[in-house]
């Protein structure tokens, strides 16, 4: 792999950290560089430590690592935060003429760049970190022209005039360090010629649920789920969709359960306190047998936690949220491109088997920007499959000519007919009900039915693909498993390891492939999650039969490669636990 680097900005909230970070990803991205960026915000309405990192290089990256090599740091905190990160050749730009004087660490280069000063001789104080971008090109070699393309976009809504200011702000910072200081840390960030897309994974979703013909969405506000619904805003209009903004997450999947009880495709998505209240609907989608993806994506708990920080602590809630049996499915989507393609399998599996999908992500996923070549969503690749939604009823009606909408069938799955078909008029309730939809108390019709929503997913398991993804050394007699947005750092953790690994990534949590073969033909066998209870790991030792070693992080902070190698090389070491 080539060198890459790694950049970070942090101050206080408000003080545009992000709208920076966005704005050097995407010139990066412009250049042909890969990109992977991480966030950390305070979980407050206002104020609070923010930072926005960036790793890049020309080969493609997938997670963060403990080095920090140029640092913009907006105050005396943003140091002493990634004070452990810094090293012998790190740089920090810092502006001396505010009101504190800068600790810089031994061995790093202090960048003293009056940024207020130069941004107002450039036409306002507001564009001081647009100074210090400029002076992060002139340090690191990187063309400072790249960032116009990214001042365009985010201010081009403003006005020509403030466009033209952020430029030469930009070029005014690369100015004065060039003509400053004589810091040559050996960067020299290398350009190509590939066009890449920069995206996170809440934006892959709202791109997957588009691309799956998704026409109505209905949501709450909530952190980190509301960019999705942010993303579909504006967008879904142009398909002859609508988004809602309910009062609550309640009215939202219930909105969301009856525009797909209409027949469209719907989506409702939420996170942490949000999924607890849906949970009410939860058994309404089954037993009304309604297509519906439900998204989670998933953030410190329980109760309000840390509505900011990373965890993967819903997966109980998915797999078993809700009162009585509810079939259902589960899909984890495990890197930011997956997020797309997942979405959309999450809409054709909802209406092939007529049941809720829950499709879970997380907060580190959310919001980590990822570059990805254009054909990684080849809307080519795109397959609709609407399962049996019928036209003509005419072999579904009973003697008396009414539609059977819920109709015991072989694989489960009944025919569905939504307003308007004709001689398809029908009835569903949260109540056990009879093939035409009424009430009934009958214990052999109660059976019936109960069966046949539960056959669904048996059928499913023989009909789909239930697969996972593997990487690393796949002879190897050492095995790591994980879930969700992990893959990643897995991934990359096996370039630190000395021992031969194989990684397995699971995509779907109910159903899921069972690996018990994986795990029985292991020397050792190591559960890597964001929970601290190993709630995958219970699942995989009752598949198996056999005890597992865990890896679990709760600190609200996402794994980064570099420590995760470490703990996996400190855990192949240790003894299996007893059975």
């Amino acid at each position: 792999m080539a060198e890459d680097l790694n950049w970070a900005i942090g101050g206080e909230a408000g003080d545009g950290i992000d709208s920076t970070g966005k704005i050097f990803a995407q010139a990066l991205s412009r250049a042909g560089r890969h990109v992977f960026t991480s966030k950390d915000f305070a979980s407050r309405i206002r104020g609070g430590y923010t930072a926005y990192k960036i790793r890049t290089s020309v080969d493609q990256v997938q997670s963060v690592v403990d080095r920090l090599d140029i640092l913009v740091a907006l105050t005396q905190r943003t140091i002493d935060e990634n004070v452990d990160e810094l090293h012998d050749g790190s740089a920090v730009i810092y502006d001396g003429e505010r009101s504190w004087d800068a600790d810089i660490p031994e061995g790093v280069t202090g960048v003293d760049v009056p940024l207020k000063s130069i941004a107002e001789d450039a036409g306002g104080s507001i564009m001081r970190n647009t100074v210090a971008l400029g002076a992060a090109c002139e340090i690191t070699g990187f063309d400072v022209e790249y960032l116009d393309e990214s001042l365009e976009k985010r201010f081009g809504g403003k006005g020509s005039k403030i466009v033209e200011n952020n430029k030469e702000a930009a070029r005014k910072g690369q100015e004065y360090v060039r003509e400053n200081y004589d810091v040559d840390l050996g960067y020299n960030l290398e350009t190509t010629d590939e066009d890449y897309v920069l995206l996170n994974g809440n934006e892959a979703i709202g791109m997957g649920a588009l691309a799956a013909g998704c026409r109505f969405y209905a949501g709450y506000p909530i952190t980190p789920a509301t960019s999705i619904m942010e993303y579909l805003t504006g967008r879904i209009e142009d398909y002859g969709g609508h988004v809602v903004q309910a009062e609550d997450e309640l009215s939202a999947i219930n909105m969301a359960l009856g525009a797909a009880r209409s027949g469209a495709r719907s989506m409702t998505a939420t996170s942490g306190a949000g999924i607890d209240l849906m949970t009410e609907t939860f058994g309404l989608v089954a037993q009304s047998e309604t297509p519906l993806v439900i998204t989670d994506v998933q953030r410190s708990g329980p109760s309000t936690g840390m509505p900011t920080k990373q965890e993967q602590g819903d997966l109980n809630m998915a797999l078993y949220g809700g009162h009585g049996e509810v079939p259902r499915f589960v899909v984890t989507p495990t890197s930011i491109d997956e997020c797309f393609w997942k979405t959309i399998e999450a809409f054709n599996l909802a209406e092939k088997y007529q049941t809720p999908v829950f499709l879970v992500s997380d907060l580190a996923m959310s919001v980590t920007e990822q570059t990805f070549p254009p054909e990684t969503f080849d809307m080519d690749d795109v397959e609709i499959d609407r399962g049996k939604l019928v036209d003509e009823v005419d072999e579904w009606l009973d003697a008396k000519g009414r539609f059977r909408a819920h109709a015991v069938t072989d694989d489960g799955v009944s025919p569905r007919a939504i307003p308007g078909t004709t001689d398809g008029a029908h009835m569903s309730t949260g109540l056990e009900h009879d093939e035409l939809g009424r009430r009934t108390e009958d214990p052999d019709e109660r059976v019936q039915q109960v069966d046949k929503r539960n056959r669904k997913v048996e059928t499913a398991k023989e009909r789909e693909e239930w697969d996972y993804r593997e990487f690393g050394d796949l002879e190897a007699d050492n095995l790591v498993i994980s879930w969700g947005s992990n893959e990643g750092a897995l991934t990359e953790a096996l370039d630190y390891i000395d021992e031969n690994v194989r990684v397995i990534s699971v995509p779907y949590i109910f159903p899921r492939p069972d690996l018990s073969d994986e795990i029985g033909a292991a020397d050792e066998v190591i559960v890597v999650e964001c929970n601290a209870t190993g709630q995958f790991a219970d699942l995989l030792e009752h598949d198996a039969l056999t005890r597992v070693k865990r890896i679990n992080k709760y600190t609200g902070v996402r794994f980064k490669a570099d420590e995760l190698a470490e703990q996996i090389s400190e855990k192949l070491s240790e003894e299996v636990p007893a059975q």
